[in-house]
């Protein structure tokens, strides 16, 4: 049919048309590759409404709601046997209109866990060296020492699985583990490099997959940490450092602020957990991050809903 509209033209019009039939194709492409290299440069860009979930999670009831990004465990109960299918993970990723919501797996970096499955029993007996103290707020969850080669391969594992299971990322619990070794001179780098090492084997084996870490902020001074993670967030910003409900002092807001600071400037989406229980104080915190321009979250310290209030 071009062929037929062009039979007698001029030869200068006829090459003209030619060389735009040819070149339409990488115009094409170069424009949806444009787009994908942005989508995936700023995957968080469209999350303004989020959730935080570890306990109790009903699918159906994420689903159901208008959140643009939910955390949620990986597992029912820690176990393999119960995973969330992909079946699962594909319904809570669909919002009731259709859309797209963003849904990340929990993932502890810093330390063990016992209701894991890749937790042994022996280890009470006989544990291993990476293996650390109980955490006395935390009953059955053990510091890590994290840099250890045995540790790290425990969870590439468990990344892998979350991958195939469809997650759309995956959100870095107990990154500040490194504040518990102060005699260890390289600890910070040494968390720098093992978000490094989770960040490329997941984007590599999932392109797009999303990282984001939560607290540690002081790691965000190093810009191959900042190059690594999509997003942090950070718990207590502004209340509940030292104790539920009460004020943090200026100083440890403006520390920690500081580095979330030069995050955001970096392109990073920066998320705000607080627990707070009493109205006037959610109120006057939502305002205060509102104008920072965080991404924030107010709920109950022990993750069990969605979003409390």
């Amino acid at each position: 049919m071009v062929w037929g509209l062009l039979h007698g033209a001029p030869m200068f019009y006829l090459r003209f048309v030619l060389a735009v039939v040819a070149f339409s194709p990488l115009v094409f492409l170069l424009s949806c590759s444009s787009d994908k290299v942005e989508e995936m440069q700023a995957p968080l860009n469209d999350v303004s409404k989020w959730g935080v979930q570890l306990q109790d999670i009903e699918i159906k009831k994420i689903h159901q709601s208008d959140l643009d990004l939910v955390v949620i465990d990986y597992s029912k109960d820690g176990t393999a046997l119960g995973r969330f299918s992909r079946y699962e993970v594909a319904k809570a990723k669909q919002k009731p209109d259709g859309s797209r919501r963003l849904v990340l797996a929990y993932l502890s970096i810093g330390e063990a866990e016992d209701y894991r499955d890749y937790w042994k029993d022996s280890w009470q007996a006989n544990p291993p060296d990476w293996l650390g103290d109980e955490n006395p707020n935390w009953p059955g969850n053990y510091t890590v020492k994290f840099w250890q080669p045995e540790w790290q391969g425990l969870i590439m594992a468990y990344l892998k699985h979350i991958i195939s299971a469809g997650y759309d990322g995956v959100y870095l619990d107990g990154v500040d583990v490194f504040q518990r070794y102060k005699d260890r001179t390289d600890a910070q780098a040494n968390m720098v490099e093992f978000v490094g090492k989770i960040s490329r084997l997941a984007k590599a084996q999932a392109p797009g997959f999303i990282v984001v870490s939560q607290n540690g902020e002081e790691l965000l001074k190093y810009p191959e940490y900042r190059g690594e993670i999509d997003g942090i967030s950070k718990e207590d910003l502004l209340y509940g450092a030292y104790h539920d409900g009460a004020r943090n002092g200026s100083q440890l807001i403006d520390w920690s602020w500081g580095f979330l600071k030069e995050g955001r400037d970096d392109g990073l989406s920066v998320f705000v957990i607080e627990y707070l229980e009493e109205a006037g104080k959610r109120q006057r915190a939502r305002q205060e991050l509102d104008e920072l321009g965080v991404i924030s979250l107010f709920t109950r310290r022990p993750l069990d809903t969605l979003v409390a209030f």
